[in-house]
């Protein structure tokens, strides 16, 4: 099985906003919170114009998602469980922003992990989300252990069963995640966040022998997740934060690589701190767009 096409002429490039025309506009959910906030408080328009209101017009932000999100690999550890990094792009686009950050994604997370534990901070105060899994749901940890060897049918199998993951139960459980946040966050603008493909073709102390044309294989895989993760993401109207081109040249491997090869530890095959705020860089911009 092999990824889907990288796109026709008509489709928006990797990085761009992914939005339905239908699709209501930032400022009209922003007025529609307003009103809602207004009601709730029993006050008028004018009484937002006070200092005593200022806190309802700081902007509410939820990370939600796995390691890619947690900052894995960036260093400046808040704990040793989830590994949330000080250096996380939704640390930086935060702080960026000038908003309130409920930082609940956590290592290890799949999509029934996000939904058990990391939906308690939504709300109809909720402005943006950014919700980055599905990497661990098709088992790519797994995966890495069996190219890492010198088996490639054990590989190629691996791959396979990635992939029949991604494109046979993923979608659905993705779907049922997205909906319960936008239950839960009704008037939040929610940015989904693809991962970026690990492989540059050449081998290195940190590759762990993977093979070019098994690299090529994992590269594939990582398309396939990000192409899926978009279709679902636009069937809800969400935007789609796609972070392969700007890591392209900075692979495993690479002269400036902002991800890590085999390490030895949690931390192998993560954005390093350089990585996350590529990440950054790129995510930012859909939660300033209001």
């Amino acid at each position: 099985m092999t990824a889907p096409a990288a796109g026709t002429p008509n489709d928006p490039p990797r990085g761009t906003r992914r939005r339905p025309m239908s699709a209501s506009p930032r400022k009209g959910k922003f007025l529609i919170r307003a009103a809602a906030v207004a009601a709730a408080a029993g006050i008028g328009g004018a009484a937002f114009a006070s200092p005593a209101s200022a806190d309802w017009w700081t902007t509410q932000y939820a990370a939600l998602g796995d390691s890619y999100v947690s900052g894995v690999g960036a260093g400046d550890y808040e704990d040793t469980t989830c590994y949330r990094s000080a250096n996380a792009y939704p640390v930086l686009a935060a702080e960026e922003i000038g908003a309130d950050l409920a930082f609940d994604a956590c290592s290890g997370a799949r999509v029934e992990n996000v939904i058990a534990d990391q939906l308690g901070s939504l709300s109809w105060r909720t402005d943006e989300v950014t919700i980055g899994v599905g990497g661990n749901d098709a088992g790519f940890s797994t995966v890495l252990g069996a190219c890492a060897g010198t088996d490639t049918a054990l590989c190629q199998g691996a791959i396979a069963n990635a992939q029949s993951v991604i494109t046979g139960s993923l979608p659905a459980e993705l779907d049922d995640l997205y909906t319960q946040v936008e239950d839960l966050a009704p008037f939040a603008d929610v940015t989904v966040v693809g991962n970026p493909r690990l492989f540059s073709g050449t081998t290195c102390s940190g590759s762990l022998a993977i093979t070019p044309e098994e690299q090529a294989l994992l590269n594939e895989t990582a398309d396939l997740l990000a192409e899926t993760t978009a279709g679902v993401a636009d069937d809800h109207g969400f935007e789609f934060a796609d972070v392969r081109d700007v890591f392209a040249g900075h692979e495993v491997c690479t002269a400036d690589p902002w991800i890590l090869g085999y390490t030895g530890t949690i931390e192998s095959f993560h954005a390093n701190a350089a990585g996350q705020a590529a990440y950054a860089e790129v995510v930012t911009p859909y939660l300033e767009d209001c």
